[in-house]
């Protein structure tokens, strides 16, 4: 029974006899031919074959500089980024007695109010229950959580959110509330006190948590209680809990 091996040796032993057979001139015409028609085309092939080979481990090297390249851009980028808001921050806020550091926000645990917020620092950057949070436009509220490597924030959205304010314009002093609807008032305001619609909310000495003169909003509307000893005011804040992507965690402040 043939086997592949004798097969070959049979093909190999024809082409020897055919290559002996004639004279030189011959011989050399019948070697031209062959490699010309077979050994030409099979070595190109080889050639063509590892160059390809090349080619693809070139173009994985590439996709691989590539990647790197993209991921170091979108580093960059977030700095950059960073690097603007805490310029903004600057603009805004008077931070010179403060300690803070920036952290992106990484998730949201209500979407209806936006209660709570998720940042990537947490112990591991010495983050700590009722540390202020502020934003480059404003207050945003306070640490409630803390682990390892991310914290959570409850933000002014929150309904057990309390923060002591004060207009910015008159000195009356009140107390930030949220109920459950979203709005927010500035509360527990006496009848006929100096309030007017476009003035400056902040926080107040009055504040346990956070330092005094943080912006939070503006008013935008009176109201009278239906008891006729107070009154309120409906607060703009000034910051957009919906897309906010990083604060400022004021890890110590001048009292």
């Amino acid at each position: 029974m043939f086997t592949r091996r004798n097969i070959v040796f049979g093909i190999l032993l024809i082409l020897s006899i055919l290559f002996m057979i004639g004279n030189n001139e011959q011989r050399i015409e019948k070697a031209q031919f062959v490699g010309n028609t077979i050994l030409l085309p099979f070595s190109s092939s080889i050639t063509y074959i590892k160059n390809l080979s090349n080619v693809y481990q070139r173009n994985n090297y590439l996709q691989r500089e590539l990647f790197l390249a993209q991921n170091e851009l979108r580093m960059l980028k977030e700095e950059l980024d960073k690097e603007g808001r805490f310029e903004e921050l600057v603009e805004n806020i008077d931070v010179s007695g403060y300690e803070f550091l920036i952290a992106d926000v990484i998730g949201t645990g209500s979407f209806f109010n936006y209660e709570t917020l998720i940042i990537d620092a947490g112990k591991n950057q010495n983050i700590l229950k009722n540390q202020p949070v502020i934003s480059e436009k404003g207050l945003v509220g306070k640490v409630i959580a803390v682990y390892q490597n991310y914290a959570v924030v409850q933000t002014f959205g929150n309904k057990y959110f309390r923060l002591g304010a004060i207009d910015s314009r008159s000195r009356i002093h009140g107390i930030v509330e949220t109920e459950l609807n979203g709005n927010i008032y500035f509360e527990k305001i006496k009848v006929g006190s100096d309030l007017k619609t476009g003035d400056l909310i902040v926080s107040s000495k009055l504040s346990s948590i956070y330092p005094p003169e943080l912006p939070f909003g503006t008013i935008v509307e009176i109201e009278q209680s239906s008891e006729g000893v107070f009154t309120r005011a409906v607060i703009e804040p000034f910051v957009n809990l919906a897309n906010i992507e990083a604060v400022a965690v004021i890890q110590k402040y001048e009292k």
